[in-house]
């Protein structure tokens, strides 16, 4: 991934400029382009311009700058990074259970170079990076009044799909990946604001989570919501004292309780019980099968 601090988009040359026309035209690589300035203050290009693997056709760049001519007059030469680019931006996105925390997998390019050198666009990140904060502040707000979740799946469908910008860049969201904790654009409203969820892929294991504390009953229940609400423990306790008959299993008589434990014997200790019993009864005089009566 790229550094903003460090990595420019653009710079003035220092070679001639027929020596640059040169180079490009002999370059194997197909990842910068040269954008020229004759001395009228006109502005000429050579190179790629476009989205990487787009096979639509480019849309217009500035002025329709043209090709500059190996033998033509030019004051200034910029050398501009058209090869894509990938950063991530960590988010905070608003679910049922509180914040979920993810990475989203920005790629971002160049499709007007002349653009970039004309708005003085020198770190691309850094554009990108605002616009898409906007962008995702944007969608939050909107999916709020349209009482929708705020997740993955809408994340993709609006911001999946190439982004152009004035300044001459372009960017899209090509993955969202869980992350740990940290630094990161909170999106939406807090959990205690009604948050409506939006059901991901994530969300599957948290609903498998919530069904098995159902089944385990109001133990696990009220030991999910100490854990959710540690601040709590007075209202959970007096809830625990007031609802014994639910937190503690039900009682059995002896005769239960007896036979549960003679389920758990081993062949050899049931059959010493059966002797010591069959003993006892026929000391009792009651008759006892297999002896005589």
């Amino acid at each position: 991934m790229s550094d903003e601090s460090t990595e420019r988009i653009y710079a003035r040359t220092v070679r001639s400029p027929w020596r640059e026309i040169v180079s490009h035209r002999w370059s194997a690589t197909n990842d910068w382009a040269l954008v020229l300035r004759d001395p009228a203050g006109e502005y000429y290009l050579l190179g790629h311009r476009g989205d990487p693997e787009d096979t639509r056709p480019h849309l217009p760049v500035s002025d329709d700058a043209p090709a500059p001519r190996l033998g033509g007059k030019f004051t200034e030469v910029f050398r501009v990074d058209t090869a894509e680019h990938v950063d991530t931006q960590a988010v905070g996105l608003p679910t049922v259970y509180g914040r979920e925390s993810v990475d989203l997998w920005v790629s971002w390019w160049v499709h007007d170079p002349v653009r970039v050198v004309c708005t003085r666009t020198i770190y691309g990140w850094q554009v990108v990076r605002a616009r898409l904060t906007s962008a995702l502040h944007y969608l939050a707000k909107a999916q709020t009044a349209a009482g929708n979740g705020l997740g993955a799946p809408e994340i993709m469908q609006h911001l999946g799909v190439p982004q152009r910008l004035d300044e001459g860049l372009s960017f899209r969201v090509f993955d969202v990946r869980l992350r740990g904790t940290g630094e990161e654009l909170l999106l939406g409203q807090d959990q205690g604001e009604g948050v409506t969820y939006s059901w991901t892929n994530s969300g599957r294991g948290e609903y498998e989570f919530c069904l098995q504390a159902l089944h385990a009953g109001p133990v696990s229940l009220a030991a999910l919501w100490l854990l959710r609400h540690p601040d709590q423990v007075p209202q959970v306790l007096d809830w625990a004292v007031d609802h014994q008959a639910l937190l503690s299993p039900p009682r059995t008589d002896w005769q239960e309780e007896l036979a549960a434990l003679l389920g758990t014997l081993t062949d050899q200790e049931r059959k010493e019980i059966s002797y010591l019993l069959r003993d006892r009864i026929s000391a009792l005089g009651r008759p006892v099968p297999g002896t005589p009566a």
